[in-house]
């Protein structure tokens, strides 16, 4: 993944967002997100909002990379680490 915004859109799948739920959260009209995925154009104040909401992907959301023993990690990361967990 090249850009910040395909970054986001794979949170977007993999966390299963809403726009409505991304609204309430970050204040910022359930219309600007569906823009955002259809356009590719991600403003800095909603990239800023998305690294709060989602804390453990900060890095990865900027950056592409990941730093997993700091708990910087990608979403595709924390799949793989649920999928592996033991059934308790």
């Amino acid at each position: 993944m090249k850009s910040i915004v395909e970054r986001f859109l794979v949170i977007w799948i993999e966390e299963r967002l809403e726009a409505k739920w991304l609204e309430g959260r970050t204040h910022v009209k359930a219309d600007r997100w569906y823009t955002i995925r259809r356009t590719n154009d991600m403003r800095a104040s909603e990239i800023e909002l998305i690294q709060k909401l989602f804390p453990e992907y900060e890095v990865w959301l900027a950056t592409g990379r990941e730093f997993p023993d700091a708990g910087q990690i990608s979403p595709i990361t924390k799949k793989a680490k649920e999928t592996l967990k033991p059934n308790d």
